[in-house]
């Protein structure tokens, strides 16, 4: 059992490949709600650039424990009113089978 402070959405691809030799367009949509925790791991604006800075983050986001195998998703956070934080691209996975989550870095 996790403490939901969030969710995230994966980004589902579909289409692709080849149709009489001719390349096929993919299609990415959204996922189903996945219920999370996520805490910051960085999250600052210490990020620089020529043309100024950008914010630098990184989050470990819980979710119960299943097969996990995204590419990139989308976490928003619930706290107080629903808010986009982001699209990363997941980092590493790592199921806790002895909390029963699995746990996600981006």
């Amino acid at each position: 059992m996790i403490i939901v402070n969030g969710y995230i959405q994966t980004k589902v691809k579909t289409g692709g490949g080849m149709v009489g030799g001719r390349p096929q367009p993919v299609s990415v949509t959204d996922g189903n709600p996945i219920p999370c925790n996520w805490r910051a791991q960085k999250w600052d604006k210490k990020g620089k650039t020529v043309d100024g800075v950008f914010t630098q983050a990184q989050f470990e986001i819980l979710v119960e424990l299943q097969d996990f195998n995204a590419e990139t998703l989308t976490l928003y956070d619930t706290t107080v009113e629903e808010r986009k934080l982001g699209e990363f691209t997941v980092q590493s996975v790592e199921p806790l089978a002895a909390t029963g989550a699995t746990k996600i870095t981006v």
